[in-house]
């Protein structure tokens, strides 16, 4: 649990981390978080490596939602997929995963 709260923390502070380190730490940092990086037709294409992907992907559902009315229901969608591992009956329905 302590290391999900200083990743996002870390994702949280990225960038400001970023900006203060000196060249070779940024290296460091960029190397730790993507992978694949191409730069086509004056466009950067980088690749987050996991967990950052999911954070990635999961801001860029929530921007994308916030345009829409159901911007609430999206962002449950997001991060509540499938049933909870310890359900709580009066907010999940019961479903049968076999």
């Amino acid at each position: 649990m302590e290391e999900g709260v200083r990743l996002l923390e870390l994702a949280r502070n990225a960038r400001r981390l970023f900006e203060k380190q000196e060249a070779r730490e940024k290296r460091r940092l960029l190397d730790f978080l993507v992978s694949n990086c191409s730069w086509r037709d004056g466009e950067l294409k980088a690749d987050f490596r996991q967990p950052f992907d999911l954070l990635a992907d999961t801001a860029a559902a929530a921007a994308q939602a916030a345009t829409t009315e159901a911007s609430d229901r999206v962002k449950r969608e997001i991060w509540l997929g499938g049933r909870d591992s310890n359900p709580d009956y009066t907010v999940q329905s019961r479903v049968s995963y076999h």
